[in-house]
């Protein structure tokens, strides 16, 4: 077995050879001059720790970060509600600036990076986003979008196998645990530029979304246990409706800079101007129809609510018809003993 220097020293070149490895890959994209989606994300997968979301290095990030912008530049920003259909299914996050760690000022940049026993120590924590584990599901006609997020509830690595051996309840939780997961559902809605929730409509007014977070519903798979342990005390599965208080809170705004068939930048809209803005990668799910134009959007609105008019007055028909058909009985049988009442 190992030692921890030598432990220590193969981690370094680990990291070491992902940097150059990114180093290259960035130098062979901006050699051609365009940065396509896939060369995108093959620099991301090689500048992040393998299944995190953690960069391996501040300079990493700012790699991916500099082929990001290289990519916006190559087509103009999606403008909205022209092209909102194009948002509509899967997509599943494989970067975010504020899940890569910190990012000092560039000429930080050639500092070490970070040791990677810390690293994996950040990985292991509780609650940390499980890399690759979230998703966004975009329902474009409903105007919901629905962040689904892959937590462990509790810690793993060297912290997770200490308290595994722990004796009594604490270390029957923690092996229970271990290949647990949390799935949390933040269900938002959202309005879009242009979309008619400002009052007016138009066919592209820009790439902004507001987005307000309404219900957070929780569900905990993979728990080992029997029903006489503490765990089995824990709910599987909840929910709550954020009031709207809180959802004037739980608000925000992103802007779309890049949008394809099979992948899409989103930068955060900070409150204020020298905020750091959130940059965050998707890439498309199961491929997905994104050739939908604001036409048909308008027609597919159009259609829903002559169906809605045409249902409800249906319905009213119904109701006057049968109305009717209870006088007219009403009026037979006065008219039958009327009459049976007239003399011969």
């Amino acid at each position: 077995p190992q030692t921890p220097a030598q432990r220590g020293r193969s981690a370094a070149r680990t990291v070491a050879k992902s940097a150059m490895l990114s180093l290259l890959q960035l130098a062979s994209l901006f050699a051609t001059g365009l940065v396509t989606p896939s060369q995108l994300t093959t620099l991301i997968s090689s500048s992040l720790r393998p299944s995190s979301y953690l960069a391996t290095s501040p300079a990493a990030a700012r790699r991916v970060a500099d082929a990001c912008a290289e990519l916006e530049a190559t087509a103009p920003p999606p403008l909205w509600p022209r092209d909102l259909r194009r948002l509509d299914g899967s997509w599943r996050l494989i970067y975010s600036s504020a899940l890569a760690g910190p990012q000092p000022p560039s000429p930080l940049d050639g500092l070490p990076a970070p040791p990677a026993a810390l690293l994996a120590a950040v990985e292991s924590a509780p609650f940390a986003p499980l890399g690759g584990g979230v998703q966004q599901n975009v329902d474009v006609f409903k105007r919901r979008i629905v962040n689904v997020v892959e937590l462990s509830p509790w810690p793993t690595g060297s912290l997770g196998g200490l308290l595994s051996s722990a004796p009594g309840p604490l270390g029957q939780a923690s092996k229970q645990l271990q290949a647990a997961r949390v799935v949390l559902e933040l269900d938002h809605s959202f309005s879009a530029d242009g979309d008619g929730s400002d009052g007016a409509r138009r066919a592209a007014a820009g790439s902004t979304i507001s987005l307000t977070l309404e219900e957070v519903r929780r569900e905990l798979e993979g728990a080992a246990g029997g029903g006489d342990d503490a765990l089995a005390m824990v709910p599987r599965a909840s929910s709550y409706s954020l009031p709207p208080p809180l959802q004037l809170l739980a608000s925000g705004k992103f802007a779309t800079t890049y949008l394809s068939g099979s992948l899409r930048i989103s930068r955060a809209v900070p409150p204020l101007p020298s905020a750091p803005a959130e940059l965050r990668v998707f890439v498309r799910e199961g491929g997905g129809d994104e050739g939908a134009t604001w036409q048909e959007e308008e027609d597919a609105r159009t259609a829903a609510a002559e169906e809605e008019a045409a249902a409800a007055a249906a319905a009213g028909a119904d109701a006057v018809e049968a109305e009717g058909g209870e006088g007219g009985a009403v009026e037979e049988q006065e008219d039958g003993l009327y009459f049976d009442e007239v003399p011969d």
